[in-house]
């Protein structure tokens, strides 16, 4: 009985493994098929050792179907596969491409820095100014009055 189950569990082979077994009965090698269906050879690596991608569903689908397409494996044979992966629960973080936090913080920081030189500008004149109006003005020290006439 214990061998029957052994055997049982080598007939249950991983849809990875069975990929990764069509793949080299074909001869192609890993970059083969990620060349093929656009893909880092690492995501072809995780496919056949089961491991989870961290991709949307609808990716991870079409990398699986490629896959199967290429090395000629029926869609029975993978579909539910696909099924039990895509209702596990898992989060998934979609990396924002645009430039537009990142174009964001640089207006900003033209913004500071502009309005830094126009304040340097301004106060460089101001100082500029009162200093030549004050060299201009005649410090008196004291204060002499008009002689007064006598005659009065």
């Amino acid at each position: 009985m214990k061998e029957e189950t052994i055997e049982n569990k080598d007939d249950i082979v991983s849809l990875g493994k069975k990929l990764a077994k069509l793949r080299l009965a074909q001869g192609l090698t890993e970059c083969d098929i990620a060349t093929k269906i656009h893909v880092r050879t690492s995501i072809i690596q995780d496919i056949e050792n089961d491991r989870v991608i961290n991709v949307p569903a609808i990716f991870y689908k079409g990398y699986i179907k490629n896959y199967a397409d290429i090395v000629g494996l029926p869609e029975n044979e993978y579909q539910s596969y696909i099924d039990t992966q895509l209702n596990r629960p898992s989060i998934q973080i979609i990396k924002n491409y645009s430039n537009k936090e990142q174009t964001k913080r640089y207006t900003k920081r033209i913004l500071v820095i502009s309005l830094f030189i126009i304040l340097m500008i301004v106060g460089i004149t101001a100082f500029l100014v009162w200093r030549d109006n004050k060299t201009e003005l005649v410090e008196v020290t004291h204060y002499i009055s008009p002689p007064t006439s006598i005659n009065s």
